[in-house]
């Protein structure tokens, strides 16, 4: 995923700009801004990191023992590895994830993550050897919002795009969304009952949805739907 996706966006023009206010070694984007899809690890969106660091990071299942994975909170949603104390470096995995990070010439992890509520649905990792101010620090989370939840969008829209829902299971969807009946679905679109549940079975399959109802959350989590 960090091939097809992150690697597409690795100079995505607001961040180089951000780059030349705030300079970095390296950055990664993931995680998805719509809730209930997904949550930081989950897609890679952008990234400039070496392409085998970030797949033997994950092949390797080394993101649970990494300490940025839990030093970042809905309170703090800024973490470093500048900040750690010495005992949170002798953890199971630890000694892994340095050796990784000398290998591919990875300068010191801080983090923000992206939460609603208590969920981090997201995130963005800068590298640097020297810590970033405070200054600093806001300018990159307000410059990263902004881009998240573009790529985010452009990552979802790329996604239903192979869904392949039909203009007739969108218009459906979209009624029932309204609070429209079935009588009320086939006076605004002329389909007939046997049409319209035949839309809203294909649809739900598709979203891999156990009901109606659930197709119609579905679809509006995924932003087919209003």
């Amino acid at each position: 995923m960090a091939r097809q996706f992150g690697r597409a966006n690795a100079d995505h023009p607001n961040i180089q700009a951000l780059r030349r206010i705030v300079p970095f070694d390296f950055f990664a984007m993931s995680g998805m801004a719509p809730f209930g899809l997904g949550v930081g690890r989950g897609v890679m969106l952008a990234t400039d990191m070496p392409e085998d660091f970030i797949r033997k990071f994950l092949a390797e299942k080394l993101y649970p023992h990494d300490p940025l994975s839990f030093l970042v909170t809905p309170v703090n949603p800024w973490g470093s590895w500048h900040d750690l104390e010495p005992d949170a470096l002798t953890g199971t995995g630890i000694p892994r994830i340095r050796a990784l990070e000398r290998e591919y010439g990875i300068t010191t992890r801080t983090v923000v993550g992206f939460f609603n509520g208590d969920e981090r649905y997201g995130g963005v990792t800068f590298c640097r050897s020297s810590p970033f101010s405070d200054n600093e620090t806001f300018i990159l989370e307000m410059a990263t919002r902004v881009v998240h939840a573009e790529l985010s969008d452009k990552f979802l829209s790329d996604m239903n795009s192979h869904m392949g829902l039909s203009a007739g299971e969108l218009l459906c969807l979209g009624h029932f969304a309204n609070g429209y009946d079935i009588s009320e679905i086939e006076e605004a679109t002329g389909y007939t009952t046997e049409t319209i549940y035949s839309y809203s079975k294909s649809a739900a399959k598709k979203l891999g949805a156990r009901a109606r109802t659930d197709a119609v959350a579905e679809a509006m989590r995924r932003k087919l739907i209003a």
